[in-house]
């Protein structure tokens, strides 16, 4: 017996794009409605794919934000559901916890709350004769430190199991339900873990599958790529597939740009190089490469891109930001006003110059220059795996990577292998720079 459901996470509603932006054009609205469009587009692929039910684990609102919009739109969504008798089976998470929620409207009799006190267990389609099991427990409060799972007991295994928990997955962590990823996987009783509280999608793969449909929709830059939701086939045997559905109508981008060339002079000229990297953007990647988790629609298309312009390079028009305080609000300004037109659009979240002065050339300056050359002899060293493997073993990972989104500081660098390479690279770079440029000066 197998039973097919979408399970959702860390809506949001309530939220807003941190895209800055003023206005009311099209764009603007685009962005405004994106958070409720791909809220909305989830219950449209689960009345499409004819599901059994549908999961969602906490943070269905943000915050503060469980307002009278908020709480109505949700309400349409699951009425939606209702008239086609596919139930939802709901919990809080740290964003809209029981104890501090608001209640503006009623939710129709299919949709299953689960209690903040203890575990309860939902049979789909009813008790009589049960396809499915359910087990969730809703946050208390902002802050749960119940581990919650040790009490998810069926009854059997001989239907699917299903545990609903809103978690970091820690095991010491005393905010977001305490438990390890080991601790899940030892529970052969329940046949696929529903998560949320991470924002990003990801599925650990096994005989139970532990999976997080992060987001719908990425509300800021460090919430890049597509957001969605899962679509499950799963029975009691352990077989499972998992499909994932793509729904953020916007997506953030994070762009590098050289202007660096001796003809990028201007804004001009550096609205113009941006447009032709524009061409040259790769698609969002595909979070699911190397497991086997699909995409529900390979050629799924966004509306528009947020993006942020990172400036690199050595050159002119570094001069001209340099002398003019006011030259990168002029260029986001023409940014929004040039690139919104496009399809998919494209909105400038903010511009970001890493420019420096033009240099000489370092193959120029090669032997000629004892100490460039000692320099470049050195940093050589460093192009093997040998040595920069060694470099860590005595640096050390000076910052540990947090992968709670809700532990991240903005003051702190989580330092991975990928951004260690990327600090010595740019590191040699920038004393090169600056020793070619006193050399010419």
């Amino acid at each position: 017996m197998s039973v097919r459901f979408l399970h959702a996470a860390d809506l949001h509603l309530g939220s807003q794009l941190n895209a800055q932006h003023r206005g009311s054009t099209e764009t603007i609205e685009a962005l405004d409605s994106a958070v409720y469009t791909a809220v909305e587009r989830l219950f449209e692929t689960a009345i499409e794919a004819d599901v059994d039910f549908v999961v969602i684990a906490g943070d269905l609102y943000d915050e503060d934000s469980r307002s009278v919009r908020a709480n109505t739109f949700l309400q349409a969504q699951f009425e939606r559901l209702a008239e086609r008798d596919i139930p939802a089976y709901v919990s809080y998470g740290n964003h809209d916890p029981v104890g501090s929620a608001t209640d503006y409207v009623d939710l129709p009799e299919t949709v299953h709350e689960f209690d903040h006190e203890e575990p309860e267990e939902c049979y789909y389609p009813d008790a009589d004769a049960p396809e499915a099991r359910i087990w969730g427990q809703s946050y208390r409060d902002r802050h749960e430190s119940r581990s919650m799972y040790r009490r998810f007991t069926p009854a059997d295994d001989r239907i699917p199991n299903i545990g609903v928990l809103h978690t970091g997955l820690d095991p010491d962590g005393r905010r977001y339900v305490p438990v390890a990823r080991s601790d899940l996987e030892r529970k052969d009783d329940i046949h696929y873990w529903a998560l949320g509280h991470v924002h990003e999608p990801r599925v650990f793969e096994g005989d139970r599958p532990i999976a997080y449909p992060g987001v719908p929709q990425g509300r800021h830059s460090r919430e890049p790529g597509p957001g969605g939701g899962y679509l499950v086939e799963l029975d009691a045997d352990g077989d499972y597939e998992i499909e994932f559905v793509p729904t953020s109508p916007v997506v953030w981008r994070t762009v590098e740009v050289d202007v660096g060339a001796d003809d990028v002079a201007s804004i001009p000229d550096v609205e113009r190089r941006i447009e032709a990297v524009l061409e040259d953007v790769p698609p969002p990647a595909d979070p699911f490469d190397g497991t086997s988790v699909t995409v529900r629609d390979p050629d799924w298309g966004v509306d528009g891109y947020v993006c942020r312009w990172e400036l690199t390079g050595n050159g002119p028009v570094h001069e001209t930001f340099a002398s003019d305080e006011d030259a990168l609000g002029e260029l986001t300004r023409r940014l929004r006003g040039g690139l919104a037109a496009r399809e998919p659009f494209v909105w400038t979240e903010a511009v970001r110059d890493a420019t420096g002065p033009p240099i000489p050339s370092i193959d120029d300056l090669r032997g000629d220059d004892r100490v460039i050359d000692e320099l470049l002899a050195l940093a050589d060293e460093f192009d093997g795996d040998e040595a920069r493997d060694r470099f860590r073993e005595h640096v050390g990972m000076a910052w540990e990577p947090v992968d709670d989104h809700e532990d991240v500081r903005p003051d702190e660098l989580p330092l991975t292998e990928e951004r260690l390479d990327e600090l010595i690279d740019r590191a040699r770079e920038r004393v090169l720079e600056e020793l070619a440029l006193r050399r010419a000066t």
